[in-house]
């Protein structure tokens, strides 16, 4: 007997991601992106300000409180966790804007 509802179990996970793939295939294909018209945007020869490219210092140094304050609760010192997750994604932040800027990606 749990041969057979292993069987089944498995059976239905497998059907459910099948499913889960052939709708996302759909959703591909439906939702498709195209080619902007010409004259949007930037021009070809011009780079994108850094600003448009990678998030600032500041962005980084919310999302890396938010996560630190998240961990740090669950091992007791919120506070502290937020202090060094906040430096942390300002410099990691700060570094993928400046390497960013050094690769020609953004001016």
């Amino acid at each position: 007997m749990p041969r057979l509802s292993a069987l089944f179990l498995a059976v239905a996970m497998l059907t459910g991601l099948y499913i889960a793939a052939e709708t996302s295939a759909v959703a591909d294909t439906l939702y498709a992106q195209y080619y902007p018209p010409s004259g949007y945007g930037y021009p070809p020869s011009s780079r994108p300000p850094c600003e448009a490219v990678t998030p600032g210092p500041f962005q980084g140094a919310a999302r890396g409180a938010a996560g630190g304050a998240l961990i740090g609760a669950i091992s007791g010192n919120a506070g502290r966790g937020a202090a060094i997750g906040a430096g942390f994604g300002a410099l990691r932040n700060g570094v993928r804007r400046g390497s960013a800027r050094s690769a020609g990606a953004c001016y």
